[in-house]
């Protein structure tokens, strides 16, 4: 491949926040982000301080300053919660928004273009599934930025928090799949972490020699983006979601980035079945490069 993809360099970086353990981990991963890349970060916190519905219109009028207080509380303990997790920056901006979670997000990611977003995630069980924190999702669902998931590694209680040693990118040879391998390239390069790029082959696919798979996905690589890192390839067989989680956990990674590709179904979107799947069951962050 010949082509010469524009590299990932985020400026700013959005990390909202509930005050909860995922998303105080995903704002000290924001803060690990920001620092590599030089990027301002935005901490976003957001309530609708809304009155019951049952105020009148008297004591509505009251209400307007007392929610004047409470977002005045909000801002100071926004403030003392981001210093006492993160540390006082000047690159750091704190925002209080009277809103409710997901548009303020949404909205807080256009006004300050910002080119990332991480966010912490509660893993919850479903039907047969783990489903990720409601407002995770939606995010994913609605924005075109890169969206980093946050959630507690696996079996790292004695390891440090926040690392990037180790980063996977599975590839399926598609548009959005170069794209999430240059954002891939640029967190490895940044951290100086090895970069593992998988491709699986699934079952339904008619391609049956792993060898020359492997000399495929290694063709398929531009020379710009091999020349930036170290990279290894790998070539699994099986179901994409399950054999990237195994890799994950075999290699010990530290972030996952991939592709997800935003599908139009009746008036909403969904993403990729296997991006849904690695982001909702992987034991460590992940990167989700969308495209609409």
């Amino acid at each position: 491949m010949e082509e010469v993809m524009e590299t990932f360099q985020p400026k700013f970086i959005l990390s909202p926040t509930d005050f909860s353990e995922p998303a105080t981990l995903a704002l000290q991963y924001g803060k690990h982000l920001s620092d590599c890349f030089d990027a301002r970060l935005v901490v976003l916190y957001a309530d609708p301080f809304s009155p019951p519905p049952y105020f009148t219109s008297g004591q509505l009028e009251d209400l307007a300053k007392t929610i004047q207080h409470f977002k005045g509380t909000a801002d100071a303990y926004l403030t003392r919660y981001v210093s006492e997790h993160i540390g006082s920056s000047s690159q750091v901006e704190m925002v209080v928004a009277e809103n409710q979670p997901v548009p303020a997000i949404l909205l807080a990611a256009e006004e300050k273009k910002v080119d990332m977003i991480v966010m912490g995630t509660h893993g919850r069980s479903g039907i047969n599934r783990l489903m990720l924190g409601s407002v995770t999702e939606k995010v994913l669902h609605e924005t075109d930025r890169p969206v980093l998931t946050v959630r507690e590694k696996k079996g790292a209680a004695d390891l440090p928090r926040v690392s990037i040693e180790q980063v996977l990118c599975p590839i399926n040879y598609t548009e959005v799949a170069l794209k999430a391998l240059e954002h891939a390239v640029e967190m490895s390069k940044c951290f100086k972490a090895e970069l593992l790029v998988l491709h699986v082959i699934e079952p339904h696919s008619t391609v049956i020699k792993g060898e020359d798979e492997l000399e495929r996905l290694c063709a398929w690589i531009p020379d710009d983006i091999r020349s930036r890192c170290s990279l290894k390839e790998i070539v699994r067989q099986g179901n994409a979601a399950e054999q990237i989680i195994e890799v994950v956990s075999s290699a010990r990674c530290d972030m996952i980035v991939l592709g997800g590709q935003h599908k139009h179904f009746h008036d909403t979107t969904v993403l990729g079945t296997t991006t849904l799947r690695v982001t909702r069951h992987a034991p460590c962050p992940v990167l989700t490069v969308i495209r609409k």
